[in-house]
């Protein structure tokens, strides 16, 4: 049975809940993105307002707002606002050395909850003559311009993959369709996006992957890249990428016992002297590799990057104790100067040199 006290105690609950309940403040945007659209760089600084309402029933304060870039500034009202007033953040974008498009937060600190809004900025900038020379130093043509032609993969363990990427902006008047004519099986690519309007940046992935290529190694890839206008019906822009890769063997896994039983790799020397660079006339020179090892060697790649120098080898794979002759033909006409300081690569299967250096010299007479 229910008492009167407990009557009288819920009824006191009841009249009290509105009295608990604190005021709050609410912060709703009018907007929270501004789209600038297309300008050029010239133009200056671009500039919004982002209107807030409280629609709290307590004042709404603007605690602080920060932004992610320098090239975007905002500031806001230090008064409160109070409830069903209305008030704005004014935000500045400096296009200043940005040619292309961009996308900017700024984050506004309030005692509303949630206390966090993000305002963003975005637009397309048409780059002054200056800035796009500066950020994109490498022409193709009138139409396209490119931060760099030329990508190092560096070291690549075989079997593993490597990306290398170059970026694009499009100073022509129509907009580009990317497009790639890449004859090679173990490169791959990407262009995002893959149309470029003027003005507009592309971004083009370059996947080298090892485990596809033939070639120990330095591999030196050339992709050609097409840029094909969307509306003029001018031929495409075509250029060319040049990607280079080392693809090296991975023996991080082995231990003492793989390592005691592995290949060996022994030159019968580490200089050859060519000792007649007679000009018409293409001279030899012979070294020997010997596998002192345990189990086969072999015998990956003789390379080099001498246009001078040619290297052939009469085997690619050693039993222990077998033998392999290198030959080196040098084409004195191809050789700068009058002397020969060259070398050429022995890349093989020993775990502990797995590339062994030659050099190559020798005198024009």
């Amino acid at each position: 049975m229910v008492s009167r006290w407990h009557i009288a105690a819920l009824m006191c609950v009841t009249w009290l809940l509105p009295c608990l309940t604190q005021a709050q403040s609410v912060a709703t945007w009018q907007e929270t993105i501004h789209d600038f659209g297309t300008f050029h760089e010239n133009q200056g600084k671009q500039s919004c307002a982002f209107v807030v309402n409280n629609t709290g029933d307590s004042s709404l304060v603007i605690v602080r707002v920060q932004s992610t870039c320098g090239c975007t500034v905002a500031s806001h009202p230090t008064m409160p606002i109070a409830p069903g007033d209305k008030d704005s953040i004014s935000v500045t974008f400096s296009p200043t050395g940005r040619p292309g498009p961009f996308e900017k937060d700024v984050w506004v600190y309030t005692n509303s909850s949630p206390n966090r809004t993000r305002l963003t900025v975005k637009g397309l900038v048409i780059g002054s003559p200056e800035s796009v020379r500066r950020y994109f130093p490498v022409s193709a043509g009138e139409k396209l311009q490119f931060t760099s032609l030329a990508m190092a993969a560096g070291e690549v363990k075989k079997g593993l993959m490597r990306n290398s990427t170059i970026t694009a902006y499009n100073s022509g008047s129509d907009s580009l369709v990317i497009t790639f004519d890449n004859n090679t099986s173990h490169i791959t690519t990407k262009a995002i996006p893959d149309t470029v309007p003027p003005g507009g940046i592309s971004t083009m992935s370059f996947f080298f992957n090892s485990m596809l290529t033939p070639v120990w190694g330095i591999n030196d890839d050339k992709v050609t890249i097409l840029a094909t206008p969307l509306h003029d019906g001018m031929p495409p822009i075509s250029v060319q990428a040049n990607l280079v890769a080392n693809v090296v063997e991975d023996f991080s896994d082995y231990n003492d016992e793989d390592l005691a039983h592995a290949p060996a790799c022994s030159l019968s020397t580490d200089k050859l002297l060519i000792e007649s660079l007679t000009i018409g006339k293409i001279s030899q020179g012979k070294i020997t590799i010997t596998n002192t090892g345990k189990s086969n060697l072999v015998v990956r790649r003789v390379m080099s990057l001498d246009k001078a120098v040619k290297i052939k080898c009469d085997k690619t794979r050693l039993k222990s104790g077998e033998k392999a002759t290198v030959t080196v033909m040098v084409n004195p006409s191809a050789v700068e100067g009058a002397v020969l300081n060259s070398q050429f690569t022995v890349i093989t299967n020993d775990p502990l040199n797995p590339r062994i250096n030659v050099r190559v010299v020798g005198e024009k007479k």
